[in-house]
Formats: C-alpha cells, structure tokens, sequence
C-alpha cells in the first residue's frame, strides 16, 4: 500500500539510511520524472524524494526518430537524477512510454543510456503502462474495494484502467496525448477556431470506442492522473478560492467545473493567455487545452459526474510491481498476474494445458540441473526471473501452431512479441519469443538484430533458456513424460545429461530427437554435449 503523506518533500539525507530504496524513473513523452521510494515493515510505499526534467521528448521526434541531441540530452538527465537515487543508495528501475515505444530507434536509443550511465531501460507497452499507473492511483487514493476507473494522460498517449482492488478488468491505451495533440493542432501562433475544433473531434472518435468498451462496467470513482490533472485543479481551485492550490492529490474536479475551464480556454485559444490567466508555467499553457479536450470528452462520454485528482500514478506503480518482483510485499501478485496472462493466451490459443504444463515443468527442472554451474549460471541475467521466463515461453512452446504448423516456432515469436501481457515488459516478451524461436531448428547466431531485436543483447540467456526447451521438446516427443528423474554431470568441457528411465518405457523416439538436438546444443552452450540412459 502507498502511504502518500506528501512526503514527496526532500528530506534531509544526513544519518538517514531508508530502508529497501528504490528509485523509479518515468521516461515520458513529456518530462522525464524520478520518484526514490522506500519500503516499510508493514508493506507501505513512501515517497522520500522527486525530481523533474522537461524534455518534451515527443515533440521533437523527427519522422518517427529520435534525434541525435535528444540522446544527449536525456544521458544528461538520467546521469542527474542517477546521482540523486545514489545518495540513497537504491536501486534502479526505468520505464518508456509511448514517444519512446513508439520511436524507430528506440532500441539504439536503449543502448546509448546504457553505455552513458550505466542504467538499464525497460519499454513497457500501452497496456501494462495503463495497468501500471491503476496500481499506483488506487494505492494512493484507497477506494478499498469499489470499482474504479483511472486515466492517465500523457503527453503522448492516455491510459484508461477500470476494476477493484489491483485488479484490473478493463485496459486501455490511446494514442492521442496532450504534447502530441498540441503540436499538431495548437502550435501556432494563434490557434484557429478550426484546429480546435478538428482536435476535439479527433478526440471524440478516438474515445468513442472506450464508450462502448464500458458501456456495461460499473464505475463507482473515477480518478485522474498526470501534469494535466494537476493543473485543472489549480485552475478550478483559483477560479473558486482566488489562491494558489498547495496540494492537487485528492482534490475534487466537478463535471460542471471541468467544462467551464473549458469553454473558457478555447475563448482564450494563445498559451499566453491561458498562462496569464491562471499563473501557468509555459510549458504547461501551451498543451493544456489539448489535455483539457481529452477529460472533458471522456467526461461526456461516460457521464462522470466528478474527478479526484492523484499525484500518484504511473511511477508508484511501477515501485509496487518492483517490490513485488522482489518478493518484498507480502501477497505477490506480480507472480500470479503474469501466470495467469500466459494461461490466458495458451487458452484463446486453445494450447493442450496438460502437455503445456509438462513442458513448462519439464523445461524449469532442467534449467535448474544447469545453473548448478556457474559456467551457465553466468548467462543468465537474473536466475529467478529467467527461470521464470523459461516457465512461461516452455508453456506458449506450440502457440505458433494457431497460425500454422509449417515453421511454428517462428510463429510462436510473432504472436508473443505482437501481443499485450500484463506483467511483462517488451523486452521480457522478446524474450519469451526469442526462447520458442530458437527452441527448434538452428540456434541463435550474431549479427541478426535487425530482424530479431532484443537478441543480440541478450543472445547468451536466449541460448541457455532455448537449449533447456530445446531438451524438455525432445524428451516430450511422445507427449509423455517417460523419465522418473535425470541428472547434469561435467566432465571437462563435456556436459552429459543422466536420464533415469522407468523398466517399462521405451525411449525411442526421445532418443532420435535428443540425438539430433546435439550439435545444436553444443554451438547454443559452446560445451561438449551427450546424454544416456539408465534404469
């Protein structure tokens, strides 16, 4: 649970040692934000520290790229805010959104953070960002266990969640933001009347699906999160208290209120208007009528009667997911929502369940007999995140066969990586798909990042996880499991699998494919490989 006491204050550092320090940073499309969290003795989320950085990355995305200074610059700011999350000593977590999701270099962009600071980026999708930033608005604001809907809205995209508790029954992400929507539209001089009224149809055609999305799912609170939200409150809080409004979270917005602050800034049209009227930062001015016309409209067409503004969002999420991936808090269902999301897709994909299950039981024990050696432990980049990701991908193994049987495997990578799974981050989803596209036929070789992304830099798990599915594929070729129990020995550079065989089995056609899979094996594992059996 997030306990938000607006302890987003910085606090002095000196003789202060917080306990589990994390720190979270949101590459926006609008303004990159780091928030340090710390974790208490009863599962409690507090906000220690914060920082900001006005990028508006998704405005100066040239053709869909991102330009050469914009990898500069954001070194330059992670490398600030880098600094800042060491002085507590925590760890590190970064999430991209939809301007990095959606830009053509995002993966060149990735590896220059990396190489700049040290940080490793994570792109989450539309989705899961939405699922995300419902886990962060709920735990600040406690609705308990009523039904809620959150929206997110960013500066290149909006996030729409509904559901109880952390559980999420409908998600939702829009590719209309309020930097995006602004540049297209409002960027001029003096905006005319119709390029206002162009993007508020734009808008309205976009949210008109949502519409009929929850048209039968009850909402009991909606609540609202971004730099939008909280200005519409200082807004709606200065026109009704002529004062400036200290805190925005938890703050009331009335449909009435939201459509006066509209009217109103569509008369004014000119940021520089807008700012003088309501103190605005420029920077803020100058998209808020774009974020206005997206709450207003959703505000229309869901009849919402009010809106409670969050200050947490998207980044107290992501530090819940994070401690429960750590197995910090004290239900973990991180662990269970991405169970069920794999159960999910092999049911739509009507998947055998018990020939699923065997494989993915079968694929984990033998990850386990080889990560006994450091020799293959040091492939993986996490143990238990791998062994987790070999779980899930050892599961979807015959997803591919949906499509057709000719070449499954490849097929098997295209639905994976082209679908939304909660829990998962992109590169997690390559990965599942690189670990079935690789667990027949050749095995992975270098230099083909361009139509495999996310290999080349994780090329040495991708060869482990394969390999073990490669093995647990073979010795399922009867869809039985015919071995009681099996061992990993070495001797030398050779690596022999001891496979223990009930009397009454016969192992004929395990043992062609295992016979096969050999050389394959051994260029995957660049080891001496064999196996044999025994009673």
């Amino acid at each position: 649970m997030l306990r938000n006491k607006r302890t987003r204050k910085k606090i002095n550092r000196l003789n202060f040692q917080p306990k589990n320090p994390l720190a979270v940073i949101d590459l926006g499309s609008n303004t990159f934000h780091l928030a340090i969290t710390t974790l208490d003795e009863d599962g409690h989320i507090h906000v220690i520290d914060t920082q900001k950085d006005h990028l508006r990355l998704a405005e100066m995305l040239e053709d869909g790229y991102i330009p050469a200074k914009l990898f500069k610059r954001s070194a330059e700011a992670l490398l600030a805010m880098k600094s800042i999350g060491e002085s507590y000593n925590a760890q590190f977590r970064l999430v991209a959104t939809q301007a990095i999701r959606s830009a053509h270099n995002r993966l060149a962009f990735i590896e220059h953070i990396r190489k700049a600071t040290g940080l490793d980026l994570e792109i989450i999708d539309g989705v899961e960002e939405a699922r995300l930033s419902f886990l962060g608005v709920i735990q600040g604001l406690h609705f308990a266990d009523e039904a809620v809907m959150t929206v997110d809205i960013g500066g290149a995209s909006t996030e729409i969640a509904c559901g109880r508790a952390s559980d999420c029954n409908y998600l939702s992400s829009l590719k209309i933001g309020a930097l995006l929507l602004s540049k297209r539209y409002l960027f001029a001089k003096e905006p005319k009347e119709d390029a206002i009224n162009d993007l508020k149809q734009i808008v309205e055609a976009r949210l008109l699906p949502v519409q009929e999305d929850l048209i039968n799912i009850p909402i009991q609170h909606a609540a609202v999160t971004s730099g939008t939200a909280k200005a519409i409150a200082r807004m709606v809080h200065w026109d009704k208290n002529r004062e400036e409004l200290d805190d925005a979270h938890g703050y009331l917005i009335t449909a009435e209120e939201l459509f006066r602050i509209e009217k109103e800034i569509n008369q004014l049209k000119t940021s520089d208007r807008i700012a003088a009227r309501w103190s605005l930062e420029s920077r803020r001015a100058d998209i808020i009528l774009a974020g206005v016309a997206i709450l207003a409209q959703l505000t229309r067409v869901l009849k919402i009667p009010r809106w409670k503004v969050s200050a947490s969002g998207l980044r107290e999420g992501v530090a819940t997911d994070t401690y429960e991936r750590q197995g910090l808090l004290p239900a973990n269902k991180w662990q269970d929502l991405r169970w069920h999301t794999i159960q999910g897709l092999a049911k739509k994909l009507s998947l055998d369940p018990t020939f699923s299950l065997s494989t993915s039981q079968l694929a984990t024990q033998i990850f386990d007999r080889f990560v006994a050696y450091d020799e293959f432990k040091i492939r993986c980049k996490n143990p238990a995140i791998d062994r987790d990701l070999l779980k899930a991908a050892a599961y979807l193994l015959e997803a591919g066969k949906f499509i057709n049987f000719s070449s499954y495997h490849k097929h098997t990578y295209y639905l994976i990586t082209e679908m939304n799974l909660l829990g998962f981050t992109q590169e997690e989803k390559h990965v599942l798909g690189l670990v079935n596209r690789y667990a027949r036929k050749a095995p992975p070789k270098h230099g083909k990042s361009d139509a495999l992304p996310y290999l080349e830099r994780n090329f040495n798990r991708v060869c482990l996880l394969s390999s073990c599915l490669r093995i647990a594929r073979s010795l399922l070729r009867t869809r039985q499991i015919k071995t009681h129990d099996f061992t990993l020995t070495k001797a030398g550079n050779k690596y022999t699998l001891v496979l223990k065989v009930a009397p009454d089995q016969r192992l004929d056609a395990e043992k062609i494919a295992l016979q096969k899979e050999i050389k394959n094996l051994e260029k995957a594992l660049n080891v001496e490989f064999d196996f044999r059996l025994e009673p």
